[in-house]
């Protein structure tokens, strides 16, 4: 099967178009008191035939709201992509490494303790050093890590950072192929020159389109458009196959759906404890769903979110979320919430604790700006 992504066609507004709209607002007694601005990108995998009767997969959009076509920042939602261009090293070099080890080298972990376990292992196994991290110090997110550190012990450390687990993976294929760990975070390395070839293959645009930034842990990071995050999410858990051919990447291939099912076998390595991404995966947010779910959260609003074959959709979904104001669990949930319940993919709202007679509720109403194409 191949694939026939249509490229984003990217938009750089000016400062004064701001590239956000509405996604929902709250009233109260009918007078405006909260609207959320952003952007969402959904896209339903779609199956076809050629000419030649030869399967084609690509992507339509059900959702387009905001600029969906204006670069953000890729942020952690990069991750799965990040690990792929270096994981058949990593499999070749480390044949002892886990799948759950596999996994945090996505991660934007919590450091709780069994977060701080796998790094652990992987440093036993792979002989990186925590002193080579190049991410910041940082204390952990984790409570229950936070309790155990002892008086006198050092509360920031690299090893707290939520990116730590990608640092030492890339540490790790670094000592495998004989790289200077030392200049692992510079754009020139070979480790980011794949990265950005498996881009380019994807969404199909050149490396030179690739606006790039220092992430906050210090790696390179680039610029994708919500549709074309949306797009590779849908990838993750879609049965397309994918090619590279590029020399220099094309051993990557026979992995690349090994990521979708290392989030869905290990959420908790990637993410912690009662973050939305988690509970996406392991269908605690909103009940069962019918299809599987991948989702990773990226810093200052962004989600990405990977909706594998059911019934209604066998090709699967991918949906990206950019919040304008920066992440908020309550107003993201409400978001994927409507998102899904649009779809049909979750029923309704479970009936919860009822409120007592006297109090007044009815005067608050919330509406969502976006329609799902072709469900309502």
């Amino acid at each position: 099967m191949q694939t026939n992504y249509m490229p984003s066609q990217l938009t750089t507004p000016s400062d004064s178009t701001l590239p956000w709209q509405p996604l929902f607002t709250i009233e109260r007694s009918g007078r405006k008191e909260v609207t959320v601005y952003g952007i969402i990108s959904l896209v339903e995998g779609v199956q076809s035939k050629s000419d030649q009767l030869q399967s084609i997969a690509t992507v339509k959009p059900l959702v387009q709201l905001g600029d969906i076509n204006y670069q953000l920042w890729s942020r952690s939602l990069l991750k799965p992509w990040q690990l792929i261009q270096h994981l058949p090293i990593l499999k070749r070099h480390f044949p002892q490494l886990k799948p759950e080890h596999l996994a945090l080298f996505m991660a934007s972990h919590s450091a709780e303790p069994r977060h701080l376990e796998l790094l652990e292992e992987i440093i036993a196994i792979t002989g990186a050093s925590e002193d080579g991290l190049k991410c910041p110090p940082a204390v952990p997110i984790s409570s229950e890590t936070k309790e155990q550190i002892g008086e006198g012990e050092e509360k920031a450390r690299r090893r707290f950072h939520n990116c730590s687990g990608k640092h030492i993976g890339y540490l790790s294929a670094i000592k495998a192929s004989a790289g200077d760990p030392d200049k692992y975070l510079l754009a020139d390395q070979p480790q980011h020159v794949r990265l950005r070839k498996v881009l380019s293959a994807l969404i199909k645009r050149s490396e030179e389109s690739l606006l790039s930034t220092t992430d906050g842990c210090q790696l390179p990071n680039y610029a994708l458009s919500a549709y074309e995050m949306s797009y590779l999410y849908q990838s993750l858990l879609s049965n397309t196959a994918v090619a590279f051919e590029d020399d220099q990447i094309a051993q990557c291939a026979p992995y690349y759906h090994e990521l979708g099912q290392l989030m869905l076998a290990h959420p908790r390595a990637i993410s912690g404890a009662g973050r939305v991404d988690f509970r996406l995966i392991t269908q605690d947010l909103f009940g069962v769903c019918e299809a599987p779910i991948i989702a990773k959260e990226g810093a200052d609003g962004l989600l990405g979110v990977g909706i594998g074959s059911c019934s209604k959709y066998p090709q699967g979904l991918g949906l990206c979320i950019k919040l304008s104001s920066g992440f908020d669990n309550r107003h993201m949930e409400l978001i994927l919430r409507e998102v899904l319940k649009k779809l049909k993919l979750i029923g309704p709202r479970p009936e919860k604790r009822k409120t007592p007679r006297d109090i007044k509720t009815d005067h608050i109403k919330t509406y969502f700006h976006f329609d799902v194409a072709g469900n309502i």
